[in-house]
């Protein structure tokens, strides 16, 4: 009888102890504390390739939408997700505070006095249709991208108009020049070149690599572009001669300064000239490693590094990431 019992037991058990679990699911109720995560300001898959100021802010875009400012005045940082959530390629600030992002798909967003980003999208056909480039000069708000992508509105980035059809060629930068010129540093080595306010056009072929971008400081100007490809003109664009190569890395941006210039790209890449943009020179600041930036900014602070994170070149010769505070 004790061994029928015992047996009985056995094969019961389980199944008192599944029941049990299943009434606990059922009718007990557990009181769990949550506490909402914040979100980081910054993570290791972030990446940022657009940075503007304005408003006492410095503003960067980059991967999925994402939007950090940083208040200059109280050192604090936020950070936005734009929806529809995609790669934000680029930024611009006009005279009055209107941010204009423009990103993949032919979307732009922009960002007017009542702090609202509003969300627009261009008409590019569906292959090669990412907006590379927005850049605000002469009272204009100016895009450009691939497949020859090129539109201009006013100050306010309401109305858009294109000034150029299609065309199988990327355009990766445009900027101001001297005597009121518009520059566009494109694919395979064309520079294109404006007096008319974009009305006409007129090509310069600087050899095959692609060009990334262009910047002035008085007569003297600099175009940079891949494989260390770099190109200089003493005489307000008239004419281009090629610097002596110093890298066979990709070079994204450059930057006039007050005291010269600054270029950077590839794998940690970071170079510096006089103000005759001569004679480049590699810079090593310490703590940058070897991540790639696309784009220049230069700020109160210094000047700062937008790519593979954010980040700012110190008085000191050293690189300080950032943000450095807790989001707020």
């Amino acid at each position: 009888m004790r061994e029928r019992i015992t047996s009985a037991l056995a094969w019961l058990s389980p199944w008192a102890i599944i029941g049990g679990l299943a009434y606990a699911a059922v009718f007990v109720e557990v009181d769990v504390a949550t506490e909402p995560m914040a979100q980081p300001l910054v993570e290791n898959r972030d990446l940022f390739f657009g940075a503007a100021a304005a408003d006492g802010h410095l503003w960067f875009v980059g991967q999925g939408g994402a939007v950090l400012a940083l208040d200059e005045k109280s050192q604090q940082w936020t950070r936005t997700q734009l929806q529809p959530a995609t790669n934000l390629q680029g930024l611009a600030a006009s005279d009055s505070g209107v941010l204009v992002a423009v990103g993949n798909g032919g979307r732009y967003w922009v960002r007017g006095g009542d702090g609202q980003w509003n969300a627009q999208t261009l008409p590019v056909g569906d292959v090669g249709n990412k907006l590379l480039d927005v850049a605000f000069f002469g009272g204009h708000f100016w895009i450009v991208g691939e497949m020859g992508a090129l539109f201009r509105s006013d100050a306010q980035g309401a109305y858009w108009t294109r000034l150029r059809e299609a065309d199988d060629v990327a355009f990766n930068r445009i900027r101001p020049g001297p005597a009121g010129s518009i520059w566009i540093a494109a694919e395979f080595g064309k520079l294109l070149r404006s007096d008319d306010d974009g009305a006409s056009w007129h090509v310069v072929e600087l050899g095959s690599e692609s060009l990334q971008s262009i910047a002035f400081d008085g007569g003297i100007g600099v175009v940079v572009g891949n494989r260390g490809r770099a190109y200089r003109s003493g005489d307000a664009g008239a004419s281009w001669q090629p610097i002596a190569t110093f890298t066979t890395e990709h070079l994204y941006d450059v930057l006039a300064r007050a005291d010269g210039w600054l270029a950077t790209g590839d794998r940690g890449a970071v170079f510096a000239a006089a103000r005759d943009a001569e004679g480049w020179k590699p810079l090593a600041p310490q703590g940058l490693g070897k991540g790639y930036h696309v784009r220049l900014l230069a700020s109160g602070t210094g000047d700062v590094l937008v790519g593979r994170g954010v980040g700012v070149l110190g008085a000191d010769g050293g690189y300080q990431p950032w943000p450095a505070r807790a989001l707020r």
